[in-house]
């Protein structure tokens, strides 16, 4: 998530000193941009209004000067060493990101920039899991959870359960930001056989819902594919960016040579495809350390997940898509 404030100073007064002299500082707001997968309503991912606050010479302060507007003219500041902080705010005012500079204001006009690329708080992740009674043959089923955020942090959480209940809840409280998430299943004999992988969006003092479906790998018929297309939004200005997943052959059959490909309907402004990095999972294990927007392998019998995490070099712009294949003899 990426927020750039241009600040334009022009002194209005000139005086003897830093106490007296006076001028006026006009802010322009731009977007930047953002995505994720698991995430909040859209609605408390827009930014509503701005929140700009200033430090400055002999004590002086400001703020907060709120505006919905992209210029805000902040008049009667003295002249001297300022340090200025703007956040942005959803519509319960809950803080999206905010950033902070030390700039030196004198008479004229005088340029600066401020980039609010710190998401700040933090907020819940409720993930909902749902599976049937036949998911494997043990009686007792374990839920591995592991969230990575773009820091390399990782937090980890176990849950045991009786297979026979069908479905479970995990609550987690998690930095505000763009994380991965992982989760794997094992039967009570130490046996994984069962993942799934996805992008996650945090805001602060919200909570993040999505519903995993845990399936086994018995195969029916017939033989198919099902987008389960996970991803895309937090975008400042409210354009997505929507990743899905294709393959071929369409026929699917066990030991034929299958190709995934990560297509894109549209990226976010600034954004191209020699950013993106990708990152390819069944159910749940990384299959390939290379990153590249395809990935060939052969067709396993059975139901499988298949998911690809997509990153770019901005931050907040993870992104993540699924893709369930069902592969007969």
């Amino acid at each position: 998530m990426l927020v750039v404030l241009c600040a334009s100073l022009l002194a209005v007064s000139c005086r003897n000193s830093a106490e007296e002299a006076r001028t006026s500082l006009s802010l322009k707001i731009e977007d930047g941009e953002g995505s994720r997968t698991i995430m909040p309503s859209q609605t408390l991912l827009d930014v509503q209004q701005y929140s700009i606050t200033g430090s400055g010479p002999l004590g002086a302060v400001f703020g907060p000067v709120l505006s919905t507007d992209s210029v805000v003219s902040i008049k009667d500041l003295a002249v001297g060493k300022w340090t200025i902080t703007a956040k942005a705010l959803n519509a319960q005012n809950n803080e999206l990101a905010e950033g902070e500079g030390t700039f030196t204001i004198s008479k004229g006009e005088n340029e600066a920039t401020i980039v609010l690329d710190d998401m700040t708080g933090t907020g819940t992740l409720q993930l909902n899991f749902k599976w049937s009674s036949d998911i494997c043959t043990e009686t007792e089923i374990c839920i591995l959870i592991k969230v990575e955020d773009s820091k390399g942090n990782v937090i980890t959480k176990t849950r045991e359960i009786s297979k026979s209940v069908e479905s479970a809840t995990v609550v987690m409280n998690l930095d505000a930001g763009c994380h991965v998430l992982n989760v794997q299943v094992q039967d009570s004999s130490g046996n994984i056989g069962i993942g799934a992988t996805d992008a996650v969006r945090i805001v602060a003092n919200t909570r993040s819902t999505g519903t995993i479906e845990l399936k086994g790998s018995k195969p029916s018929d017939p033989s198919s594919g099902s987008n389960g297309t996970s991803l895309s939004i937090d975008n400042r200005i409210g354009t997505p960016m929507n990743f899905y997943i294709d393959y071929f052959p369409k026929n699917l059959s066990k030991g034929k040579f299958t190709t995934l490909n990560a297509c894109y309907t549209n990226l976010p402004i600034g954004v191209t495809e020699k950013d993106l990095t990708y990152q390819w999972y069944r159910d749940g294990v990384l299959m390939s350390p290379a990153s590249a927007d395809n990935i060939s392998f052969m067709a396993d019998e059975g139901v499988h997940r298949y998911d690809v995490i997509v990153k770019s070099s901005k931050e907040g712009t993870l992104c993540g898509a699924s893709l369930n294949l069902n592969v007969s003899n």
